[in-house]
């Protein structure tokens, strides 16, 4: 049993967090337990071992009523009811959640589920889960950022009625709505799989705030597929959730309908079906390519990665254990293939662009990011992946321009990381090797240092993360382009650059501009020619997937909402820049739950 710090101590011992295992943790009483929905109050009528479990959250010295940690405030109001519902309460002697009744302290436990306290707490410890999960040393290795001014994530657990749940970066909130009628009330709130979904939206855009602007289909549908391997991940790497799958399945996750079904309860009652996606699909690119909508494209992704985990299970099923020589069992060859995947899935975010993110992108990340971590690959797992990727038509062989190599001018790799503003400098100095236009102003969108790990506890090398944009005017011409006739886009171009501490280049993806360096033949990067042709290529999809979304309706000025009418707002949504350029971005209402 954990001792009973004072506060003191308890404060200088959550400072060393970073550095204690997660046993370490709960051994030395940081964590606090909490029960939670495993998934929603429909699977737990289903099957009681997949009702309420009780899950471990890092407890912080200043946790307070709401719940409110460092990173999440939960404030419970219903815009539909005009109500500000009671919070839970924090008791900091005894590191428990409670609520008051006729002046007494009432400890919260799941005996309280229909209470909306319970449901506070519950979606708090969710999305705390989640963020903890992420900036673990096995996913980011640092501290996960948000998109929006602040760092607190408001969480409204009952934010009105409707058949609904998103982020919004404007209200810097994730809004969770109930739908139904009383008797069968559907909270979104209680959802495992919607809570860890949203708050998959929320810290990818933290991560790349860029892909907020809708620039391809692709973009809209990788946000809706990282947003659905959060959900999927997070499951995985409950206990019980696993051990049901191992033990329903075999180790046969093709054949999976607990973890790789997605928001049952919500697909039940909204929608008439059983969930509302799958992770088991087998759709390809190709069987999409006729859709507008993200949805179906963005299961292509989530399917391939989830095929990706079910061949690392049969490989882990396969292999003898080095001190027995037995073969492992189904939940230990599923636990050992989930670390595995949760490397190869979730590191690799690091390595994308900074904006207008395309499937081949992610899994040519996925692919280098293995490599740097396991070069020999001795039991085939990148075989493997390239195999699924091609089944599924993601592309993911670079072209010639694609696997140049610039060559710097001489850098030091400190410096460079030392500050945005000499970021900018090298950047500027090596223009000509990173093919960015003389006459182009760059903006460095972000500059980080990782400390990774992988299973066992083995550290990666740190890495210097440098992002980079510019942008391009596109204007508008034609009457295919409807009220937007005679505007100009922004369209954003620029890369990412990896380097390890010593400065040594690891990974290099961009997103090249249409307008050419304008300097002498002699002087330019052989490669920067064939990146032009891509630039074009890039204005061009560019240009025809507006049009496409003219012709369907789904584009709205900024101004034009009706307030209060969530359901009626335009998918995209143009807004207006400083500069008098628009620039495109989804509405947060159609990111998720609503469908085609």
């Amino acid at each position: 049993m954990a001792k009973q710090w004072n506060l003191t101590e308890f404060t200088n011992l959550h400072q060393a967090r970073h550095w204690l295992s997660w046993d370490n943790k709960r051994t030395l009483g940081l964590l606090t337990p909490v029960d939670v929905y495993v998934q929603d109050p429909h699977v737990a009528k289903e099957n009681e071992g997949l009702a309420i479990n009780t899950i471990q959250v890092e407890c912080e010295p200043e946790l307070m009523d709401g719940p409110t940690s460092a990173r999440i405030a939960v404030v419970d109001y219903d815009t539909d009811q005009d109500k500000l519902e009671e919070p839970a309460r924090w008791d900091r002697r005894k590191k428990r959640f409670y609520f008051e009744r006729n002046g007494e302290k009432i400890p919260l436990t799941r005996a309280h589920k229909n209470l909306p306290q319970f449901h506070q707490v519950n979606v708090w410890a969710v999305v705390q889960s989640v963020l903890s999960m992420y900036e673990a040393t096995w996913v980011l290795g640092r501290s996960a950022p948000w998109a929006f001014e602040g760092n607190r994530l408001l969480v409204v657990p009952h934010a009105g009625y409707l058949a609904n749940a998103f982020y919004s970066r404007r209200s810097k909130s994730l809004q969770f709505y109930y739908f139904g009628p009383k008797k069968q009330r559907v909270y979104t709130c209680l959802s495992h799989d919607i809570i860890a979904h949203e708050t998959g939206h929320a810290i990818l855009d933290g991560l790349r705030p860029l892909y907020f602007e809708d620039s391809s289909l692709q973009t809209a549908a990788f946000h809706e597929f990282i947003a659905d391997l959060t959900a999927i991940m997070i499951s995985l790497l409950n206990n019980r959730l696993r051990w049901e799958v191992a033990e329903a399945t075999e180790g046969e996750l093709l054949e999976d309908t607990i973890i790789a079904a997605l928001a049952e309860e919500f697909g039940r009652y909204a929608l008439g079906r059983p969930h509302l996606r799958s992770a088991t699909n087998k759709k390809t690119m190709e069987e999409v390519a006729d859709s507008g909508s993200p949805y179906p494209w963005s299961e292509v992704m989530t399917g391939a990665m989830w095929e990706i985990l079910s061949g690392m299970v049969a490989k882990y099923q396969a292999r003898p254990k080095r001190r027995t020589g037995k073969l492992p069992s189904d939940k230990e060859a599923l636990l050992w293939a989930v670390n595995r995947f949760r490397r190869v899935a979730l590191q690799p975010l690091d390595y994308l662009p900074p904006a207008d993110v395309q499937f081949s992108d992610y899994a040519r990340a996925v692919l280098r990011a293995d490599e740097l971590v396991d070069p020999v690959d001795e039991h085939g797992y990148r075989e493997l992946m390239r195999k699924v990727f091609t089944k599924r038509g993601i592309n993911f062989a670079p072209d010639r321009a694609e696997s140049a190599i610039p060559y710097f001018y001489a850098y030091d790799i400190d410096r460079v990381s030392r500050s945005r503003t000499d970021a900018y400098h090298f950047l500027h100095e090596n223009r000509r090797q990173l093919c960015i236009p003389a006459d182009q102003d760059i903006s460095v969108v972000d500059l980080y240092r990782t400390d990774k790990t992988i299973l066992g506890g083995g550290k990666l090398p740190r890495e210097v993360v440098l992002q980079y944009t510019w942008r391009e005017d596109v204007p508008l011409k034609g009457s295919e382009y409807g009220q937007l006739d005679g505007e100009t886009l922004s369209m954003l171009c620029g890369g990412t650059l990896v380097f390890d501490e010593r400065g040594n280049l690891r990974h290099w993806v961009r997103k090249p501009g249409s307008r050419a360096q304008k300097i002498g033949a002699g002087r330019r990067r052989a490669y920067c020619g064939e990146e032009r042709l891509r630039g074009l290529e890039r204005r061009n999809r560019f240009l025809e997937y507006v049009a496409s979304r003219v012709r369907g309706g789904l584009i709205g000025l900024a101004g034009q909402e009706r307030p209060g009418e969530i359901d009626t707002q335009p998918q995209m949504i143009a807004r207006r820049a400083g500069d008098g350029t628009l620039r495109l971005e989804t509405s947060p209402h159609m990111r998720h739950w609503t469908e085609e």
